[in-house]
């Protein structure tokens, strides 16, 4: 069974929480895109589409993992609405 190729409504959410909470916690930080890139060995593109929720392929468990080290937050922290 495949994948539908947009995300559902409760998915495109849960994206832009993602988008958020990753521009949130970076700039917490005072950080720039290439600066995270670098520390999740991406390219600041990824990191720039990943911000917009403008993204048809969500990060893999893995790169949630490597974003949440790079942002020094644990990985719930990103798919969770900041209050």
């Amino acid at each position: 069974m495949g994948h539908p190729k947009h995300p559902t409504p409760a998915q495109a959410r849960f994206y832009e929480t993602i988008s958020l909470n990753l521009r949130y916690y970076r700039n917490c930080l005072e950080m720039t895109q290439v600066q995270v890139a670098d520390r999740v060995d991406c390219s600041p593109k990824y990191i720039s589409i990943l911000e917009t929720s403008c993204f048809d392929n969500p990060p893999s468990l893995p790169i949630l993992f490597y974003l949440a080290e790079a942002l020094e937050v644990e990985p719930y922290k990103l798919l969770k609405p900041l209050a």
